[in-house]
């Protein structure tokens, strides 16, 4: 059964572990993971657990949109532990993040991604639209 929710306190080294096969540097990290749980008024760290275990992850930060007339939600760290891809884990943690979005009224959602086809392809099926090079953006209501 896959599971998401917020990170908070004790789901810390859960999401330490799956970013830190991404991330190199540990410290940078361990910091940007405790500043979530401190400010969760900047955003915050979603989760998938998939029978328990940790499986998916991905930040979202927090900007105003001038150009939307409200919140937009950045992407970042969009990831699915390699050993657990192609199981729907990473379709449940997008829709499932969408619906948090939507309970916050986020009016665009943008994600800044590598030159990675298969993730390209992931967001589009999502109906993301490909800004050219690495962005992507989802505008909603």
């Amino acid at each position: 059964m896959i599971e998401c929710r917020t990170m908070s306190g004790p789901e810390r080294p859960d999401a330490f572990v799956l970013m830190r096969g991404f991330r190199a540097d540990e410290a940078a990290l361990g910091d940007g993971l405790a500043l979530f749980v401190d400010r969760p008024d900047y955003g915050f760290v979603w989760l998938a657990y998939d029978d328990g275990v940790p499986a998916a992850c991905v930040s979202v930060s927090f900007a105003i949109s001038t150009e939307r007339g409200g919140l937009l939600a950045h992407l970042d760290d969009l990831w699915v532990a390699p050993d657990r891809r192609r199981r729907g884990i990473g379709s449940a943690l997008v829709a499932t993040l969408h619906g948090r979005l939507d309970q916050l009224d986020v009016k665009r959602i943008a994600v800044a991604i590598p030159t990675d086809a298969a993730l390209r392809g992931f967001l589009t099926a999502r109906g993301y639209t490909d800004d050219g090079g690495t962005r992507f953006r989802l505008d909603r209501r």
